[in-house]
């Protein structure tokens, strides 16, 4: 008895997600992620600046 092959190609791999973790740190204007230096934390997309201070 012959087993019979498809040429039905095999799935690729899924490569595993990253969760972002919700830290604060996305920019309110354009969503990108905003870098933090002592108490300044800029978008380096769009030049928005916040103060660590502000709420």
């Amino acid at each position: 008895m012959a087993v019979q092959r498809t040429n039905t190609p095999m799935p690729k791999p899924t490569l595993p997600t990253r969760v972002r973790k919700d830290d604060g740190l996305d920019c309110e204007i354009c969503g990108a992620r905003m870098q933090e230096r002592s108490c300044k934390i800029t978008c380096r997309n769009c030049g928005f600046t916040r103060d660590c201070s502000d709420p």
